[in-house]
């Protein structure tokens, strides 16, 4: 809680000297994010989670994505560069730089990928449930992982060289999705449950422990693929268009000076 209010505060008073020079979207998406990770980690959700199977894969959704998408979406990188004195903005320009390797587009899906498919190890899941901070500890891996798996996709490195194109986009979160799947498949179609610790809870509130798990199953595998794909879209489309745009703003410069071209030439 207290570090979500940091977070926002740190985020409020960066954009407050930038002032109208700022975007409010962004300011909006930022505070989302925050409002996000404390919603899966201080409300209902948080208390159900070692009890219900789906509420807990429901928590691992907005941890591992939505809230990721909507912090990144805010820009805060960039917001910090523009609102840092200048004498301050060389040490955040070198951490973004040895940020950039971590950051790699096939560095990112394998973290994601590694994180995903590790957490839900039945041995390392029910340690999670018995453990408070093993549990705090796969949360933070789980906004980590989803930051990462973003990074690319959104354009958040102020300084990037070399970006993906909408179609590169499309196809790098085409092929993060499979872990997700894989993993929300078992737990659809298993006709046992994969992780015991949540029969008793199950039968104390008059739940099929195994429907619910099948529920979790569903959730991560269709609700979980489908705001990717989504996503994955709508960024290639918002590239693809902006890239449409700059190659017609490149036409047009070169139509105006194709003319004063040919009367230097003639005169």
């Amino acid at each position: 809680m207290l570090a979500g209010a940091g977070a926002a505060l740190l985020y409020l008073l960066a954009s407050s000297r930038l002032r109208a020079r700022w975007p409010a979207r962004r300011t909006v998406s930022f505070l989302a994010g925050v409002a996000s990770v404390l919603v899966a980690l201080d409300s209902g959700i948080n208390s159900y989670d070692d009890r219900l199977l789906s509420i807990h894969m429901v928590q691992h959704l907005i941890l591992l994505l939505i809230a990721p998408l909507l912090l990144l979406c805010g820009q805060p990188l960039l917001l910090a560069l523009r609102a840092l004195p200048p004498k301050r903005r060389s040490g955040l320009a070198r951490a973004i730089s040895r940020l950039r390797r971590l950051a790699h587009p096939l560095a990112c899906i394998s973290i994601f990928s590694g994180a995903v498919l590790f957490t839900h190890l039945p041995f390392f899941y029910e340690a999670t449930l018995r453990h408070p901070d093993l549990h705090d500890a796969e949360h933070a891996i789980y906004v980590l992982a989803g930051l990462l798996l973003w990074w690319p996709v959104l354009d958040v490195d102020p300084a990037r060289s070399r970006r993906l194109g909408g179609l590169g986009r499309l196809a790098y979160v085409l092929a993060a999705m499979p872990p997700m799947a894989l993993i929300g498949a078992y737990l659809n179609r298993h006709v046992t449950l994969v992780y015991p610790a949540y029969g008793p809870p199950g039968r104390a509130l008059g739940i099929s422990a195994v429907t619910d798990q099948q529920h979790a199953g569903a959730l991560m595998w269709v609700a979980g693929n489908t705001i990717m794909a989504a996503v994955g879209l709508w960024v290639a489309l918002g590239a693809l268009v902006a890239e449409e745009r700059r190659q017609q703003a490149r036409e047009a410069r070169e139509a105006r000076s194709a003319p004063a071209a040919d009367g230097a030439a003639v005169s």
